[in-house]
């Protein structure tokens, strides 16, 4: 648990400043998004309204046939307010890539970084759900409502809390644009 503890701290203390335009400029090198990596996880997926993935906006590149971020299609989701789930994160630029290091050197592992990335308009999050595994999430900018277990955590920009594993946790509320940052510690 202390271990926890000091990578929750760690990842609070270290300045990300990611803007929404950056996010979105990175979203437009839809080569870089391939509908799923070769260990079978999605590049990037919404949280649809019935509180499930949905990753419906590939497209077959032509010359390869690789299925690629339809950007355009994909913008329409997030213009509507879905949350955007985009995975594997760490090497989008210096900071992040700092981080990890930070990260890999304090654990001794490798590990996986997923961004959420959102404005109001649909749910904020899936349904209550648990892990079997510890998550780290910080709040990079904007504001969301957690619970947490019997928690209610109203999570800040720059601020990051753990969610244990097996605990029962959502994103109630989003208030605003927001991207949260979040590291799965197995």
């Amino acid at each position: 648990k202390m271990i926890l503890e000091k990578i929750r701290s760690t990842v609070e203390s270290f300045n990300l400043n990611i803007s929404e335009k950056e996010i979105l400029n990175h979203l437009k090198n839809t080569k870089r998004w391939p509908q799923s990596y070769p260990w079978g996880q999605s590049s990037v997926e919404i949280i649809n309204n019935i509180g499930t993935q949905s990753a419906n906006f590939f497209k077959a590149h032509v010359y390869t046939n690789q299925c690629y971020l339809d950007f355009d299609k994909w913008y329409r989701y997030y213009d509507l307010g879905y949350t955007t789930i985009i995975s594997n994160i760490f090497d989008l630029n210096d900071g992040l890539r700092e981080l990890s290091h930070k990260l890999t050197d304090m654990t001794g592992m490798s590990l996986n970084g997923n961004f959420y990335f959102s404005k109001p308009g649909q749910i904020a999050s899936f349904n209550g759900h648990t892990h079997n595994y510890n998550v780290i999430v910080k709040q990079i900018y904007g504001e969301s409502k957690w619970v947490v277990g019997d928690k209610d955590i109203n999570l800040k920009p720059q601020k990051a809390l753990i969610v244990p594993s097996m605990s029962v946790h959502k994103v109630v509320t989003k208030m605003n644009k927001k991207l949260s940052l979040t590291i799965n510690i197995d």
